[in-house]
């Protein structure tokens, strides 16, 4: 089984499409070799900050193109992203207290995920859970043996950006790896886990970004 950053980004690379648009934001547009590019680096830097493939990762963050590098950069390395939902994107929030109907948040997500990494917007609480790392995106780290800057992080991965992790790469007969890879989570959005066998799917809004992107069809943002 590929590698679903890989076939999002690279793919389209090699077959000629580097300039082609990848993202499109009020702002700007930008190309699959520049979204490669920063993919890369952040996943370099999260390599660099102990993430492992089958590692949580969880990303709370507000801006919708550094959300989805983050995501992407987590596929990279074959771990798993745990996405929160914008609306419940507060880390301050008691995970016991939280309606049941509610959408979780961070807090919640970590209590349940543990994540290795989390990347976060805002100051990370660390009563709730203590990762392994904290990337943080406009915060300044406090930590300086735990927590990195975005930028930082982006400017020391660029020195040695991560390859794409592949199933190839797990020991193990390569049918019962496929399988196993088939049935592993790919990533979860609230309380909704996505398996790899279901991606594409149009039930979560990054599903939808992730289906574009493999599809080779520009992502819009903030629209």
């Amino acid at each position: 089984m590929t590698n679903l950053a890989f076939d999002a980004l690279d793919l389209h690379v090699i077959r000629g499409r580097a300039e082609a648009p990848a993202v499109s934001t009020p702002d700007r547009e930008v190309d699959f070799a520049t979204v490669l590019e920063e993919v890369g680096a952040l996943a370099g830097a999260m390599r660099a900050l102990g993430v492992t493939p089958g590692a949580s990762v969880l990303v709370a963050l507000m801006d919708e193109y550094d959300e989805l590098l983050a995501f992407l950069a987590t596929l990279r390395l074959r771990a798993v992203p745990v996405l929160v939902d914008r609306v419940h994107a507060s880390v301050t929030v008691d995970p016991e207290s939280a309606p049941a109907a509610h959408l979780p948040s961070a807090a919640t997500l970590a209590v349940r995920h543990r994540p290795h990494l989390v990347v976060s917007a805002a100051p990370w609480p660390g009563h709730v859970h203590r990762p392994g790392a904290v990337l943080y995106r406009g915060p300044e780290p406090q930590d300086p043996e735990r927590e990195v800057a975005w930028e930082l992080a982006l400017r020391a991965g660029r020195t040695d950006p991560a390859p794409a992790s592949r199933a190839e790469e797990v020991d193990g007969p390569a049918a019962d790896v496929h399988a196993a890879a088939a049935e592993a989570c790919a990533y979860v959005v609230g309380n909704r886990a996505v398996l790899h066998r279901e991606v594409p799917e149009v039930g979560t809004q990054i599903g939808r970004r992730l289906g574009g992107l493999l599809g080779g069809r520009p992502v819009t943002l903030g629209r």
